[in-house]
């Protein structure tokens, strides 16, 4: 079977087409998307009696506890599950649960093409997906991470191009609906020690397709006490789901 491949356009080389490579569409970290308050911080007005314990909750939801079952690092943004849980997957000492979150459309053309049809892979309108992944350290160990965290990748079976998907690069629409490619608060800095029990969610997009069936990789690399990636730790798992 004859595998097409992708190119990629650049404004530096209008006149020509370049291969694409073996990189994904999204990398975690490259879109800062929008973050959810903590449920206390909406909440209404109280007597004066209990102002200074909502003013606590506030705080304490800031440093951690989120929506559901999950207990956010310190350093994490606030979690959440909403949406259709797709799925999960279990690695030795971690878990991904899988959230299908909103679809929206393409705010621009992507920067990939086919190379023989010349057809753009993801035009600006076209249905796109936003699934949420929340990491969950199920050891019983501290898991040092680096800004490369746990990145789960989601590539549908029957992808026949090189590399990840194409998806849609603006910010806005992680914002509008409550999420964020990156994971970590601003002006946070590695090692990002995720503690037994605590989680981190991060999203991704891509052009959507109901009843797709999409294989989801996610891998761990810890980093070590010289601030370097322990490969020799390295950890993959993997899950099928289908979207709705």
């Amino acid at each position: 079977m004859r595998i097409n491949n992708v190119v990629k356009i650049t404004s530096l080389a209008a006149a020509g087409l370049l291969a694409l490579t073996a990189c994904g569409a999204t990398t975690a970290g490259s879109t800062a998307g929008g973050t959810e308050s903590p449920s206390s911080a909406s909440s209404s007005a109280a007597p004066s009696s209990a102002s200074s314990s909502s003013a606590a909750a506030s705080s304490s939801a800031a440093e951690g506890a989120s929506t559901g079952a999950y207990t956010a690092a310190a350093w994490a943004l606030p979690i959440t599950d909403k949406g259709d849980k797709l799925g999960a997957i279990k690695g030795d000492s971690f878990s991904v649960d899988i959230y299908q979150v909103a679809t929206d459309v393409a705010s621009k053309d992507s920067m990939f093409v086919d190379k023989e049809t010349k057809e753009n892979l993801l035009k600006k309108g076209d249905p796109i997906v936003y699934l949420n992944y929340v990491v969950t350290n199920t050891s019983s160990a501290d898991i040092p991470l680096s800004h490369s965290l746990v990145t789960p990748k989601a590539k549908y079976l029957d992808w026949k191009y090189m590399g990840g998907m194409p998806s849609d690069s603006s910010s806005d629409g992680y914002k509008k609906h409550g999420l964020s490619s990156s994971g970590v608060k601003l002006k946070e800095k590695d090692p990002f020690v995720l503690k037994p029990g605590e989680s981190f969610n991060l999203a991704e997009n891509f052009a959507y397709t109901a009843g797709k069936e999409t294989g989801i990789e996610a891998t761990l690399t810890p980093q070590d006490a010289a601030g370097d990636l322990d490969h020799d730790k390295k950890e993959k798992a993997e899950t099928t789901v289908t979207l709705k």
